[in-house]
């Protein structure tokens, strides 16, 4: 996708559409960073990738009736896996990012199960969104504020510090996480940064399995452009039932 303004101005974008392996961080890692090299050699300035990319959605939650159980060993055993292969950021795998996009010039946005530690809230997992300048500079660094209903047994509540866009080759990208676009102030606060700067981009990030969710998706996708003057990049997960086994 390529967008230009009435500046003179260009940017490539491209929207991974790759699966990560559940609960297997340095796999969805290695998947992730052949996606950002695949976007650089055909040109993107930007690629983004899908809600909880590093290193999956706990589908878990939709699909096991016994998900709320109390002390229920196999659901301790799945949700141990996810946080085990969590990111800690500044870490690692946010380092391994970083440089990636300083290498390549590109700039990076990317969901992570995030864990945080050393810091208030230490040990609790968030639901988190990244965005990497193409100097590898982290550049925002976003925590869903209020996890969905059973989302709740895995995520703690992030805050507002994140709710800002971020500069990537001249071009203004904000952008919340799933059911956040659905809260009237903090969808304002994130696109009112974007009115005047052309171009701009709205990450949207989400895990949908019904056509229609999917079908509203895309209307959301067509308010937000139109509110906000910019084009939506809409990133869903793509989360092949073979990639999970059975507890």
């Amino acid at each position: 996708m390529s967008h230009s303004s009435d500046r003179d101005h260009t940017i490539k974008v491209a929207i991974a559409q790759a699966a990560p392996v559940p609960s297997d961080l340095a796999a969805s890692l290695e998947i992730a960073l052949a996606a950002i090299e695949e976007a650089a050699r055909n040109g993107a300035q930007l690629i983004c990738f899908g809600e909880s990319f590093l290193s999956g959605y706990p589908a878990w939650l939709d699909y096991c009736p016994g998900a709320a159980l109390w002390d229920s060993k196999p659901v301790k055993q799945v949700f141990a896996q996810l946080r085990a292969n969590s990111v800690v950021v500044p870490g690692a795998e946010s380092r391994t990012l970083a440089e990636a996009a300083a290498r390549l010039e590109i700039g990076i946005v990317i969901g992570v199960n995030e864990r945080v530690q050393n810091a208030p809230g230490h040990g609790t997992v968030c639901n988190g969104l990244l965005f990497f300048g193409p100097d590898g500079t982290l550049l925002n660094h976003h925590r869903r504020m209020v996890p969905t209903y059973s989302e709740r047994l895995v995520w703690g509540s992030g805050d507002s510090a994140g709710l800002r866009s971020a500069e990537i080759h001249h071009a203004n990208v904000g952008g919340l996480i799933c059911w956040e676009h659905w809260m009237p102030l903090a969808r304002q606060l994130s696109l009112s940064e974007l009115f005047g700067v052309v171009p701009s981009f709205f990450a949207i990030q989400a895990r949908e399995y019904l056509v229609t969710k999917i079908t509203a998706i895309s209307h959301r996708n067509q308010a937000l452009s139109s509110q906000a003057e910019c084009l939506a990049l809409s990133m869903k997960d793509t989360l092949p039932s073979a990639s999970f086994t059975r507890t």
